[in-house]
């Protein structure tokens, strides 16, 4: 219990760190990122000691595939979206991003991470277009959307 309460406000923080970064910049930096990843493998040591799970190699190996399945879909949606749009409606920070996530909420809260972000972000874009503030393909942060998707799947897996 202390252990989900504790690395919820790091899961908090750095999330808004990120956020704030990605309004400000429109990317999100490497280093940032990197500590995100950190903290999710110290998060997994924390909860399988907690849960005496004892076979870390399969933990690992099941990590790096949920992080590679969600890595190759956001990529292939950036990249079918390039080709059709001619604009980069994905950054990579925004991938790694939501790649890294797994490692916190795993592979089924991340497909509902995505849902709730791309969700949120239509109804952003849908305000901004009837408000007349955005233009075609205009380019605005995604991390915040992910973010509160992220933090959302993570109460909801909590709960």
């Amino acid at each position: 219990m202390i252990i989900s309460f504790v690395f919820t406000i790091i899961l908090s923080y750095f999330l808004f760190s990120i956020s704030k970064e990605d309004i400000k910049t429109m990317l999100i930096s490497e280093k940032n990122l990197r500590i995100f990843f950190t903290f999710g493998i110290l998060y997994q040591i924390f909860l399988n000691l907690s849960t005496k799970k004892t076979n870390g190699m399969d933990i690992i190996i099941n990590i790096l595939i949920s992080m590679l399945i969600i890595f190759l879909l956001m990529y292939t949606l950036s990249f079918i979206s390039y080709k059709l749009l001619k604009i980069n409606s994905l950054g990579l920070g925004d991938i790694k991003l939501s790649s890294i996530s797994t490692i916190w909420i795993g592979l089924e809260m991340s497909f509902i991470s995505l849902s709730i972000s791309f969700i949120l972000s239509a109804i952003y874009s849908l305000y901004g277009k009837i408000t007349k503030r955005f233009k075609t393909f205009h380019q605005y942060p995604f991390a915040p959307f992910l973010s509160i998707g992220i933090f959302c799947s993570w109460i909801l897996d909590k709960i």
